[in-house]
């Protein structure tokens, strides 16, 4: 049961990385779009159904912030699969050999 349980949690966090990723592509591009902008050009962001203008400036340290916060999810998530990883390994190592003591 554990071995399903630890499987499950790993799914689960991929998950979670594989949205992530896609969020961070997205403000890259966000990011390179307003970095080609020339002066005086503006920006805009939507927020729910609204589309906001925004300071381009601040649009993009406030979109930094997120992909810095978001980066260190990834690296979190990373260590968080590596560490459960190892527990499955154990686990199946465990198991065989119970299976070769009772074969």
């Amino acid at each position: 049961m554990k071995l399903q349980q630890y499987q499950q949690q790993v799914q689960v966090l991929l998950l979670q990385k594989q949205n992530i990723q896609i969020q961070l592509t997205e403000i890259e591009n966000a990011i390179k779009i307003l970095k080609e902008l020339k002066e005086g050009e503006e920006a805009y962001q939507i927020v729910g159904n609204v589309m906001l203008k925004r300071e381009p400036g601040k649009l993009m340290k406030e979109l930094e912030e997120r992909k810095e916060m978001l980066e260190l999810r990834v690296k979190t998530i990373d260590k968080q699969v590596d560490s459960i990883t190892k527990k499955i390994s154990e686990l199946q190592e465990k198991i065989s050999k119970k299976g070769d003591k009772n074969g």
